[in-house]
Formats: structure tokens, C-alpha cells, sequence
């Protein structure tokens, strides 16, 4: 091969990959891709000539910067015949790189993945078993090439939904989480079948697995997009839902006690019970507001939401200080729609009669189960005269009976001050009011002082068509507050 058609060759040659070779950038051909080792190789003989020769470098640099100028292509071709020229060592070298470069034997075609991994691998043969799968093969066919039980591969299909490869690493594999409950269980079967349709799997394997029809599969996917858990539960399973969980109204009171010992976690200890409780609805005394913080009951509250996963609101109802510091009142937290709430004043009463310091009540008008319950929250006032109890007994009974008319129930509950066999208890009671607790229990209920509880003025009174199925006490810690809570349930 003569000087001018080696030069025009390696110009050809090089030109594309000279960014790289020169400043050691990305090559700007993306479809050259990097330079081959003959490329490399020539350019590392060509490189101590182009550093000496200003001309042929900056022409090299020309074509670098304008890769579609001719002009700029001829001049370093010029350039490289000259170099070529005045050394035929260095033309004789670059000649036979090139040669070898042409009749170089082509890279052999790409092996299957499967045999670039091993034929024996069972990593690879389990993956190779759900891509032929999810591919649409037979399942039956696909069982019996790999020498495998259908219902282990549909399980080893479970198990990288769940898990991706590692779910197919040997022996057993992740497994499906719903072996590990009720396989008959009819709702997490269609939870199982929602889950692998939106894992990847296509709607006719899911169906096959389950002995079922695509267009069933398809329907409760539909139905669980739209409407969440409940679009795929039937109406016997609601209809048995209802008969082991009859509707009851769920509720509480507690005497917070103020600021109590101060303990950060106090209010977070006592939501936890109530949680379990599972409450509707909570009537709070002694709550407080700190500083820059959330009253007491919105605290409580709080904790209640994070921890059974219901939306719990506290209203708060001011009385008077605590401690002559902070703000004092009562408070109901509840689950459940409040249609109407106000304050009910229980200081300004009959005959001049006065109480120690100004109370309110707090009292809203709830839905529960569809119906309408009217829920008050209470804190009688402590004074040495039993008359001033009654009287705030009596003006409350007579507020509440606007808020009761067409009401299923009215839940009267909080810290009486004072004793069942005092005129307030009485005289609630003659007014329709049923002591929850007592109703269930012949004795005892004792809820304050916490910690040998000696006397019983905290209540949760009921009016209305209902029947109480439960009450008892509850946080009978003096850590907690210096007062016993009081449940019940209504049914």
C-alpha cells in the first residue's frame, strides 16, 4: 500500500476517536464507541511525531473541533502523508497494525445467559421457570420440562413477587406470607390474588393458581382499586363481621390531674390505655395548657390517633387557673362526627349559691353507629356545701334536655365530687340518669385517692333506650393522675 492511500486509511481510522486520544474525553460519536486497541496502539507511534510537528497537531485539533470540515479532514491528511513519508519505519509499523486490525477473526456470538451463568445454577433455572411463566407458557408444560410440581412453581412465582430473587434462592425460598396465616381464609386469598396481579403477574396465571376465573381476578382488582379493602368483602362476611362485634358505644373518663408529676410520657402511657379500649369517645377533667404546647387533651388525643389509627379531635371547655399558673377546664376527645358542641356555665346558679371557683361543662352532640349521642364532659365544683353540687347537678340536667330531644343516648361522665348517696348523685338519677358502673356492679368502684381509693365521685351516667353491657375502672396508677378512670360500654 503506497504513502497517500495509508495516510487517507488512517485518517479515516482515527478521525473519530481523536477527542479521546488527544484529551482522553468521550469520544463525541456516540455510535464509535471507544477506541479499539489498534486505534490506541497506532496513536501511541503517532503521538511523539504529533507533538513535535506544531502543523500536524494543530490540524489533528482542527478536525477534532469541526469533524464535518473537509477542508480541515484534507489538511490533516496532508499532514499525515508528510509524517509517513519522512519515516518509513514508522509507515511500515502502522501498516501492520492495520492489517491485523482488518483480518482480525470476529467476536464469536454472544453464549445464552443461561450458559454464561451454568446449565447447573438453580438460581438461574428458577428465573428462567418465571420469565417462561410470566411469558405465558403453560404452566402444566413448563412443570414437567423442569422436572417441578405445578404448585411449586406457582409458589416459587409467590415467592420472587414478594421477595424478587432472593425469594428463589434454594431451599424453600421466602414462601407466601399467607401460608403463614389461613390459606382458606376467603378474604386473604383475594388479598394474595390482588398482590400478585399488581406484583407483575398477568391476570390469567393469578387465576390458574387460584382456580379461578380471569375475569373474577379482574373484577375484585377493579373493585379494590376503586374502593379499597372493603370492595372485596361480601355481605355475609359483613353480616358475620356484625354478629361477633354487636355496635356498642365505647366511652371513658379520666381526671388528668393537671400537670400531675410532669413526666413527658404521662399522657402517652394513659392513651395507651384507652387505645385498648378501642373508646369512641373521652371526657377529660383538670386539663390543662402549658406554655406553648397543646393542652393536655389534645396531647392525649394525639397519641390516641398515632396509635389505633382513628382520627381523634379535643375540644376544650376553660374553667378557671391551675395552680393559679395555667389554664384549667374540661375536654372531650372523640372519633366520631360532631354535628354541635357548647359550654354549659355552672357557675352562676340558684339562690346566690356560688362554687369555689367558675366550672363549665363541656357538651356535643356526636354520631355514632348513625345515631345521635350527646356526650358531656363534667367537673363539680369541690365546695364544703353539697347544695352547691346539686344546683349544678340541676341546671345542667335542664340545659342538656334541649340537646337530648331526639337523641338515642345522652353519656353525662367526669369527676361529681362527690358521693352516689349525695343529693347531686340523687337527683340525676330521679331525672333518668343510670349509674353505668353500678349498674353492672353490686359493690366497689372506688376512684379517688389513687393508689387506696377510699371514696367514689367519678362517674359515667347513661339516659336514653339503651343497656349497659360493661364498666369498670381503669389506670389505677397514682403515677398517673390522683384520681381512678371509669369505663363503660353501651349497647
Amino acid at each position: 500500500m503506497d504513502v497517500d492511500t495509508l495516510a487517507d486509511n488512517l485518517a479515516e481510522l482515527i478521525s473519530p476517536f481523536l477527542a479521546f486520544v488527544i484529551e482522553g474525553r468521550k469520544v463525541q460519536d456516540a455510535n464509535a464507541g471507544d477506541p479499539p486497541d489498534s486505534v490506541r496502539l497506532i496513536w501511541s507511534k503517532l503521538a511523539p511525531l504529533m507533538e513535535k510537528n506544531g502543523a500536524a497537531k494543530a490540524a489533528a485539533l482542527d478536525v477534532l473541533s469541526s469533524p464535518g470540515d473537509g477542508d480541515a479532514r484534507t489538511a490533516f491528511r496532508t499532514h499525515l502523508r508528510k509524517l509517513l513519508a519522512d519515516s518509513p519505519a514508522l509507515a511500515k509499523a502502522i501498516q501492520s497494525l492495520m492489517d491485523r486490525a482488518q483480518h482480525a477473526p470476529p467476536p464469536s456470538a454472544a453464549p445464552a445467559w443461561r450458559d454464561l451463568l451454568g446449565r447447573d445454577d438453580r438460581l438461574a433455572e428458577r428465573l428462567e421457570m418465571i420469565s417462561l411463566l410470566r411469558a405465558g407458557r403453560d404452566p402444566g408444560e413448563l412443570a414437567k420440562a423442569f422436572h417441578i410440581d405445578v404448585g411449586r412453581l406457582f409458589g416459587l412465582n409467590t415467592s420472587f413477587s414478594l421477595a424478587g430473587s432472593l425469594g428463589l434462592l434454594p431451599e424453600e425460598g421466602i414462601g407466601n406470607w399467607l401460608d403463614r396465616l389461613d390459606t382458606a381464609d376467603p378474604i386473604l386469598r383475594r388479598l394474595d390474588m390482588i398482590r400478585l396481579v399488581r406484583a407483575g403477574n398477568p391476570v390469567d396465571l393469578v387465576a390458574r393458581q387460584y382456580d379461578a376465573l380471569p375475569e373474577y381476578v379482574a373484577r375484585i382488582q377493579s373493585r379494590y382499586a376503586k374502593e379499597g379493602f372493603l370492595g372485596i368483602v361480601t355481605e355475609e362476611e359483613l353480616d358475620r363481621f356484625r354478629s361477633l362485634h354487636p355496635p356498642t358505644i365505647r366511652v371513658c373518663s379520666y381526671n388528668l390531674h393537671g400537670t400531675h408529676n410532669g413526666a413527658p410520657q404521662r399522657l402517652r402511657r394513659l392513651a395507651h390505655t384507652f387505645a385498648e379500649m378501642d373508646v369512641h369517645a373521652a371526657a377529660f377533667q383538670e386539663v390543662v395548657k402549658e406554655g406553648e404546647r397543646e393542652d393536655s387533651g389534645v396531647q392525649t388525643s394525639q397519641w390516641l390517633s398515632a396509635m389505633t389509627g382513628y382520627h381523634y379531635t379535643s375540644d376544650f371547655a376553660y374553667c378557671h387557673q391551675f395552680m393559679e399558673k395555667y389554664p384549667e377546664g374540661v375536654a372531650v376527645s372523640t372519633r366520631c362526627p360532631v354535628k354541635n358542641k357548647g359550654i354549659i356555665d355552672l357557675t352562676l346558679l340558684r339562690e346566690g349559691l356560688r362554687p369555689s371557683m367558675p366550672r363549665n361543662a363541656l357538651a356535643m352532640e356526636t354520631e355514632i353507629h348513625g345515631r345521635k349521642v350527646v356526650f358531656v364532659s363534667v367537673h363539680l365544683d369541690h365546695n364544703a356545701n353539697p347544695e352547691v353540687r346539686l344546683a349544678q347537678g340541676e341546671k345542667l340536667a335542664a340545659e342538656l334536655r334541649r340537646w337530648e330531644e331526639g337523641a338515642y343516648a345522652s353519656v353525662l361522665a367526669g369527676d361529681f365530687n362527690d358521693v352516689e348517696t349525695s343529693p347531686v348523685m340523687g337527683y340525676l338519677r330521679s331525672v333518668g340518669y343510670k349509674d353505668a358502673y353500678r349498674t353492672r356492679h353490686r359493690e366497689g368502684g372506688n376512684t379517688f385517692p389513687a393508689g387506696g381509693a377510699t371514696s367514689r365521685i367519678d362517674y359515667i351516667l347513661v339516659k336514653g333506650r339503651v343497656s349497659v353491657a360493661s364498666s369498670g375502672l381503669l389506670t389505677e396508677d397514682p403515677s398517673l393522675s390522683d384520681h381512678i378512670g371509669i369505663f363503660a360500654e353501651i349497647r
